[in-house]
């Protein structure tokens, strides 16, 4: 089991804790999360204006659809919270897209800050644009147990 780190906008981001109807699919593009598999576990950073590391999800699965497949399996958006309009902008151009499907969120009881990870990782650090694998010692900054 590994865990990552991905970079999510704060409203998309605070979508995966809500404890009615969470979010519970991450749309993405290209090859997004190929190694992804089954337990692996995603820490959610919301981006600014927030610049927070809010919690962590567990996949479920990482499938690479065709758009149209994929807009039908979240269920026309619901389970990614996004509007048709929304999806489309996204996946523009696009022939296909990359699904993460995730259940067992977990809001950290404090968000972990972006000059706290800093602190902890160094401070040219930067939150990822597409994912990033954690080590054992970025791990232990976030207080998550293997």
């Amino acid at each position: 089991m590994n865990t990552y780190l991905i970079s999510v906008r704060p409203t998309w981001a605070d979508a995966f804790f809500n404890t009615h109807n969470p979010k519970s699919i991450e749309l993405r593009k290209g090859s997004f999360g190929a190694s992804l598999k089954p337990g692996d576990r995603i820490a959610i950073y919301a981006t600014l204006p927030t610049a927070e590391v809010l919690g962590i999800v567990q996949v479920v699965k990482r499938e690479s659809l065709t758009v149209d497949q994929l807009w039908r399996e979240s269920r026309q958006g619901k389970l990614a919270k996004v509007s048709r309009a929304q999806f489309d902008a996204y996946y523009a151009n696009q022939q296909s897209g990359v699904g993460v499907w995730v259940d067992n969120a977990k809001l950290f009881p404090s968000p972990i800050a972006l000059p706290r990870l800093r602190q902890n990782w160094g401070h040219r650090w930067q939150p990822p644009q597409q994912i990033v694998q954690l080590n054992h010692e970025q791990m232990t900054a976030l207080n998550i147990a293997r």
